[in-house]
């Protein structure tokens, strides 16, 4: 579902690979998911050399201007990039040119290869953070409070060696726009047509993909005490997999195993 992932915020680590730090009295959590506050970095308007942009803080979740509450981004922690332009949710940022960079140390997807639900962590092979292409808003909310957002791209990952064997069966392949850092700022200040060709595939052998290792880096699900009333449309794939996970095994990353026999299965869906 591209939505659980470990976020960079160790200021040193993102100084290093970004040249920005996190705002003073940043409370971001050491692992993401929808409804959580976590880093992304936007354009600046006085461009520094020695940075890409700005970090903020926002929750994972778009929320657009005419979102009633903040539970509406319980429907939209990432985009797919076929849709941006015209999805209501998603084409107000997309043609104002709020595009951020989400610094990412890891992306946390379900494997189904073993024939049971199975937790895979994904990261870059020499160990450096990652740049998630993403779009950003600041929503005003009923009682005026400003609010920043953001949500993360997704391409098709049909046959992608890693991304490609990851999530449910009968959903559809998708992966994160994982952007090289020569076209990071590009994708920052770069035109439209710039940006929109950055949405391409990121090199599976420059990827490593593991099973996760403890459960000490499990996502918690901390969501606002306004979404209660919102409903969950993953809800019962989530509660389902949560019922059924097997025992964490521990082992080394490594670049995945040859895919096993495909077993037969159900048709593939639309989820998005």
């Amino acid at each position: 579902m591209c939505s659980n992932y470990e976020p960079v915020t160790d200021n040193a680590r993102l100084l290093a690979s970004f040249g920005v730090t996190l705002p003073e009295r940043s409370d971001a959590a050491p692992y993401c998911s929808a409804g959580i506050l976590a880093p992304f970095i936007v354009r600046s308007e006085v461009k520094s050399p020695d940075a890409i942009g700005e970090a903020r803080l926002g929750l994972l979740g778009l929320l657009p201007s005419f979102a009633t509450d903040i539970g509406f981004g319980r429907q939209t922690y990432h985009c797919n990039s076929e849709t941006m332009k015209s999805k209501p949710a998603f084409r107000q940022s997309w043609w104002a040119e709020r595009r951020c960079v989400i610094p990412v140390m890891a992306i946390s997807e379900w494997c189904y290869e073993s024939g049971r639900p199975e937790m895979w962590q994904i990261q870059r092979a020499d160990g450096e953070p990652m740049g998630l292409a993403g779009l950003w808003s600041e929503w005003t909310s009923p009682t005026n409070e400003k609010v920043l957002s953001f949500t993360m791209l997704t391409i098709n990952a049909d046959g992608h060696e890693v991304f490609g064997r990851l999530n449910a069966p009968d959903h559809d392949k998708r992966m994160s726009v994982i952007l090289p850092i020569s076209a990071q700022e590009l994708w920052l200040y770069g035109s439209l047509k710039d940006a929109e060709r950055l949405l391409a595939r990121y090199p599976a052998d420059q990827l490593l993909a593991a099973p996760r290792e403890s459960s000490a880096s499990a996502p918690v699900r901390r969501e606002p005490k306004s979404w209660r009333a919102v409903p969950d449309m993953f809800a019962p794939e989530w509660h389902a997999i949560a019922a059924e996970q097997p025992p964490k095994r521990a082992g080394r990353v490594h670049r995945m195993p040859p895919r096993p026999p495909e077993l037969p299965g159900p048709t593939t869906g639309e989820l998005f």
